[in-house]
């Protein structure tokens, strides 16, 4: 656990990184990294934030020339590492996008999942792949580019030049800057420029005919009518020719859904719908900022205005980045879209949370084939402890039913036959306790999961044991390494990015969120009563810090001014002051 916040910290903007031993947990932009990092440690913190501390060894940075800079290395590395801690679009997967290879002579336009640095362009991300296949066959039938994949070019034609879908540059029936002329056309058209390609087109078109080139024409001809059939099933919502992104966002508890509809030239052309998740409830303008970051940060084209419902963090930031206004909708026809966008985003996300929990998710297949179950693990119980010294020793039971908590099954536990500091016993405590209850219901889990080692395990099944003689799989998680030890005696590694192991280690935070919150409260309420109370300037925190440094009331009562003035918060003139209200 991190207490101390490290003074060397350099007052330049830059990327923070909290770090377990084995991992990043969490990845922060600063301004001042002095100041953002010195906030953990002295501000009043949210539940995540005392998570991070609390699971974090270290904290290190890496210092940038600007903010912008920053904001820019923080979406790579957060995309990179993918931290638990960090609001993550939610799917696994990588987004499809469409991609031209402007570096080639003859470029194509293909479609892909895999982003490089080589000189193409990119657009997307999209979330429906039937949507860029279709798009990708309307440029085939407007655009007769080639298709064959390769820089170096056949050496005949194909059936696309027969059918009229190519204008075959393998055997030299079009020059290179004509060709490059086509491409920059479907370029435009991806960014939505479809008035300006119908008047190009029509020029050629009559500039070939004019030349009695009617092949020519006959193909430009073909061009403009497939463009032209293409406008009139786009919707018109707005006055203007300005290229925009409306963005609409619904949130529920930890999850959230952001809808993108996209407006070029005043019309619809497309809607995109994202998933996104976080350990904690987190508000619209957190998720606003992060969806922002990771839908735009790499794509070669983004509209000239990107609107939304209200302001977020770095706004000035994200302008210079994406080189576009960001747009607040506060009334007329873009509040309307707004709202529009909005309930789109909340039945999407309804949709999804309510399809979710009725097919097993793929890290249960994934869970089931790692400890070799006999069948997938739909209902998942973890279990933690918290306590300091063995003082108001508490646990927790958190449930996850297809991979998701149903929060109305949480259980906590008053530690009651167990005294001073034993762990492993007060697992057995509360392990025997809820499943002789869930005996008598004819509800046990698929799978228990203690937060812990080798001894937390012992004492897990020899509760079980005393119970019955059914076997129930139980497994501990330990934090050191991530290491899933078995009742056998066996050890088991997965990949960090295994989603096994995601969920495994999902369902253990969050028992130990539980019971965390569980403990604070009772200490708070015992706490409350205490001497502390009566005097000045001490408060929770303050209480907080002297008992984990102390241990317990009567060891800070045993204390001298000068071990008081150690602690974490309390300087010379408080020690004074703590030390003769105790005396």
């Amino acid at each position: 656990m991190l207490t101390e916040c490290p003074k060397d910290i350099p007052e330049l903007p830059g990327v923070y990184h909290f770090r377990s031993k084995e991992e990043i947990l969490y990845i922060g932009k600063a301004k001042n990294l002095k100041k953002r990092i010195r906030s953990y440690f002295t501000a009043k913190n949210t539940k995540k934030e005392e998570l991070i501390l609390e699971q974090s060894s270290s904290v290190d940075y890496t210092v940038t020339e600007s903010e912008i800079e920053a904001l820019i290395l923080e979406e790579n590395e957060i995309k990179e590492n993918q931290p638990r801690y960090n609001i993550s679009l939610k799917d696994d997967k990588r987004y499809p996008y469409i991609k031209v290879t402007l570096q080639d002579d003859y470029p194509i336009v293909f479609y892909t999942r895999k982003l490089e640095t080589d000189g193409s362009i990119y657009f997307g991300p999209f979330t429906n792949v039937q949507a860029v296949r279709r798009s990708l066959k309307t440029i085939k039938k407007i655009f007769p580019i080639r298709t064959c994949r390769g820089k170096k070019l056949p050496d005949k034609v194909c059936l696309d030049y027969h059918i009229g879908n190519c204008i075959a540059p393998c055997i030299g029936k079009v020059s290179k800057e004509e060709y490059r002329g086509l491409v920059e056309e479907v370029v435009d058209f991806l960014r939505g420029r479809s008035e300006k390609i119908e008047k190009i087109i029509e020029e050629k078109m009559w500039s070939a005919s004019e030349k009695l080139d009617f092949e020519k024409a006959a193909i430009y001809r073909n061009q403009l009518m497939s463009l032209r059939d293409l406008s009139k099933k786009q919707r018109m919502v707005l006055k203007d020719n300005v290229s925009r992104d409306v963005i609409g966002i619904d949130v529920e508890n930890e999850n959230a859904c952001a809808v993108v509809f996209q407006i070029r030239e005043g019309k619809m052309i497309g809607k995109e719908h994202y998933f996104l998740h976080s350990i904690e409830e987190s508000s619209i303008k957190d998720y606003l900022y992060r969806f922002l970051s990771g839908r735009y940060s790499n794509v070669s084209f983004i509209p000239e205005e990107i609107v939304l419902s209200g302001d977020i963090e770095n706004r000035e930031l994200f302008e210079k980045w994406f080189k576009s206004r960001i747009r607040i909708a506060k009334r007329g026809d873009l509040r309307r879209l707004i709202y529009m966008a909005e309930k789109n985003a909340s039945l999407e996300l309804k949709r999804e949370l309510s399809v979710f929990p009725k097919r097993p998710a793929i890290s249960l297949f994934a869970l089931q084939e790692a400890l070799a179950l006999e069948e997938v693990p739909i209902r998942i119980e973890g279990f933690d402890i918290s306590n300091i010294s063995g003082a108001d020793s508490v646990g927790s039971c958190v449930v996850f039913v297809n991979g998701i908590p149903a929060k109305k099954e949480y259980r906590k536990f008053r530690i009651k036959g167990i005294k001073g500091i034993n762990d492993p016993a007060m697992i057995g405590e509360i392990i025997y306790r809820r499943i002789k209850r869930l005996l008598d219901e004819e509800n046990l889990p698929d799978l228990v999961l203690i937060d812990g080692g080798k001894s937390q395990l012992s004492a897990a099944l020899a509760a079980i044991k005393k119970l019955t003689e059914l076997r129930i799989p139980v497994i501990a998680l330990a934090k050191r390494f991530e290491e899933i030890h078995l009742p056998t005696g066996g050890i088991i590694s997965l990949s960090k990015r295994s989603p096994a192991l995601k969920l495994l280690m999902r369902i253990r935070d969050e028992a130990h969120r539980f019971a965390l919150n569980y403990h604070k409260g009772l200490r708070k309420k015992r706490l409350s009563l205490s001497e502390l109370d009566i005097i000045e300037n001490i408060g929770y925190k303050r209480k907080i810090a002297l008992i984990q440094h102390f241990g317990s009331k009567k060891r800070l009562q045993a204390a001298s001014k000068e071990e008081i003035q150690k602690v974490k918060g309390i300087g010379k003139k408080l020690a004074e002051k703590i030390y003769t209200a105790l005396h």
